[in-house]
């Protein structure tokens, strides 16, 4: 299926249509955030391997939803942020309260990036340009995105396949999200989930979604026969009224797990960057809540600190 396009700007075929300025400044003025620190000390751990070859898959979690993929002898990274700030300025906007758990100068080399929507805290241009200077890696992104990085870029619609050499497929599917720079572009770019085809089982990577009724679910799930692992937003989710469209809150990743029909799940986009009134700790609370009322095994949806990595076999 492709995105819905009026020939300028991007919908969902269902939920709500992004909030507008009135509503943005209606949940700044009734605000009530929860608590979060003004920074946290990352664990010591090793740096990620050169390479993993063949059906191993490690994963490690570097922060947000910025995620090093290692399988297949090829290194993806997902959404890379390495700036301080969610912020077009540097002086102003979310501030990341821990650092990237892998600095950037210890990445092996990175051969692929996925950069799922326009969002500050998921395309990051200073990042993005710096790797791209690094190690020429191919960047697959949404439509209309390529500019926004003043790079080369691979852009998807949903539904859209793409052969990364004999090692690889790539899958944009559909989410329940939105786009913006700034107050005047919404939705002028796509937002996309991705599903990676290896030969040892796909990870779906899903940069920011809304559960809503789940459509969105059917499309990766009839991608590929075998999903290993997805990769699943649990917070930035309150208040609801106003971020239910746009981001999932514990319990539906939980569901999004389970209606999705994966073997593994890692929780992402959560106590990095203050972008919502849940407190630092509250969605890693709430999610372990939820997988135990679900009765979801711990080793089978697990939730990382920034560097440490999650290896299958």
């Amino acid at each position: 299926m492709s995105a819905p396009f009026d020939g300028k700007r991007y919908a969902n075929p269902e939920g709500a249509p992004p909030h507008g300025f009135a509503d943005f400044l209606r949940w700044r003025f009734t605000s009530k955030p929860g608590l979060w620190p003004k920074s946290v000390a990352n664990p010591i751990v090793p740096k990620p391997p050169a390479r993993v070859e063949g059906d191993d898959l490690l994963i490690t979690y570097v922060g947000h939803v910025t995620i090093l993929i290692q399988t297949a002898g090829l290194n993806i990274l997902t959404d890379p942020v390495w700036s301080e700030r969610a912020s077009p300025t540097s002086w102003a906007g979310p501030k990341r309260v821990r650092a990237p758990g892998v600095a950037i100068d210890d990445l092996p080399q990175i051969d692929l990036i996925l950069v799922s929507h326009n969002h500050y805290d998921h395309l990051d241009v200073a990042t993005l340009q710096a790797l791209a200077k690094r190690d020429r890696p191919r960047i697959v992104t949404a439509l209309g995105n390529a500019k926004i990085m003043k790079l080369a870029a691979d852009e998807m619609d949903w539904g859209d396949s793409l052969a990364i050499g004999n090692r690889a497929r790539i899958i944009a599917t559909p989410l329940q999200h939105w786009s913006a720079r700034s107050f005047s572009d919404h939705n002028e770019a796509l937002w996309v989930g991705f599903v990676i085809d290896v030969p040892g089982g796909a990870v779906f990577f899903a940069g920011d979604t809304g559960l809503g009724s789940g459509w969105w679910i059917d499309p990766v799930r009839t991608a590929v026969s075998d999903l290993r692992m997805a990769l699943l937003p649990i917070g930035a989710y309150a208040p609801r009224w106003f971020m239910q469209d746009a981001h999932m809150n514990p319990p539906e990743a939980v569901e999004a797990f389970q209606r999705l029909g994966a073997r593994h799940a890692l929780a992402t986009h959560f106590g990095v960057f203050p972008l919502a009134d849940d407190a630092y700790d509250e969605p890693e609370r709430e999610f372990m809540v939820a997988r135990a009322a679900a009765n979801i095994p711990p080793e089978l949806f697990r939730t990382l600190q920034p560097g440490e990595s999650w290896r299958i076999a």
